[in-house]
C-alpha cells in the first residue's frame, strides 16, 4: 500500500510538472556533482559538495554533520556555500552569492526500497550588479528546500555492491522582504535514474527536469538536465596499518 501512494505520488508530480510548466525559454543541460562525507568521530563527519552546470552555475559547499544513534539515521548539518552564476545574456559579469546553510536528514528502508529525506534552510546574500560591474550591496532572501527520493535495490546483489533505480522530487520556496507576499514558489526538481553503489562510492545517472518561476512574473524557465553524480564515502576513524 505504502509503495502504491509514493507511485501516485511521483506520477502526479512528474505530470504537473510535464502539462501546467508553461515556460519561456527550455535548455538542455548538463550537470557534473561531487559529493563527499568524511566521517571524523563516531558521531561527526565533513560534508562537501561541488557542482558544476555549464554555462549556468558553479557551487561548493561545506559543512558539518552531526549523525544521531537512531533508526531513521537522522543528520543534522550547518554550513557555508560560495556559488558563482553565469552572465546573462547581454551582461559580462559573473553573479556572485554566499550562502549560509543548514539540513536535516532522515534515511529509512522497507525490503528492496530505500527512502530519504531532506529539509535544508538556506540564506542567500547575492551580489547586485550594476552596469556589469559587482558592487558592495547584496540582495538577500532565504530559501527552503525539501527533497524526497526513493530508491529500488535490485535484487540477488552482494550488499556491497549494488545497482538501483530512483526517483526523487525536491520543491523549493523563497521567503523575504524583496519576496512578493513574503513566500513565494521558487522550483521545482523531479528526476527519474538509475545507481551503482560500491563500499565507499556511487555513481548515479539520472534525467532531471527543473521548472523555475520567474522572479517578477508567472512565467516558467524548464531545463532539462542530464545529471551525473559521484559520492564518495571516507572514515578517517579507522586506524592505520604500520
Amino acid at each position: 500500500m505504502k509503495t502504491i501512494k509514493i507511485t501516485s505520488l511521483f506520477a502526479f508530480l512528474f505530470f504537473y510538472t510535464i502539462v501546467f510548466s508553461q515556460s519561456e525559454t527550455e535548455n538542455e543541460q548538463l550537470w557534473i556533482g561531487y559529493l563527499t562525507q568524511s566521517k571524523i568521530s563516531k558521531n561527526y563527519s565533513l560534508w562537501n559538495d561541488t557542482h558544476w552546470v555549464p554555462d549556468n552555475f558553479y557551487i561548493i559547499r561545506t559543512g558539518l554533520t552531526y549523525h544521531f544513534d537512531n533508526k531513521l539515521k537522522t543528520t543534522t548539518t550547518l554550513g557555508y556555500a560560495l556559488a558563482w552564476f553565469y552572465p546573462m545574456e547581454g551582461k559580462e559579469t559573473f553573479k556572485f552569492e554566499q550562502r549560509p546553510w543548514g539540513q536535516t536528514t532522515i534515511s529509512h528502508s522497507s525490503k528492496s526500497f530505500n527512502f530519504f529525506h531532506r529539509l535544508r534552510y538556506e540564506a542567500r546574500f547575492r551580489s547586485v550588479i550594476i552596469a556589469n560591474e559587482k558592487t558592495s550591496e547584496y540582495d538577500f532572501n532565504f530559501r527552503f528546500r525539501y527533497l524526497f527520493q526513493a530508491k529500488l535495490y535490485f535484487k540477488n546483489q552482494p550488499n556491497s555492491n549494488r545497482f538501483y533505480a530512483l526517483v526523487s522530487d525536491e520543491i523549493m520556496f523563497n521567503s523575504g522582504d524583496e519576496i512578493t507576499n513574503g513566500f513565494r514558489f521558487d522550483q521545482n526538481r523531479i528526476a527519474i535514474g538509475l545507481g551503482y553503489q560500491t563500499k565507499n562510492m556511487t555513481f548515479q545517472l539520472a534525467y532531471m527536469k527543473q521548472v523555475i518561476l520567474a522572479n517578477t512574473t508567472d512565467t516558467h524557465k524548464v531545463n532539462h538536465n542530464l545529471q551525473f553524480l559521484v559520492f564518495h564515502n571516507f572514515d578517517f576513524t579507522k586506524k592505520q596499518n604500520p
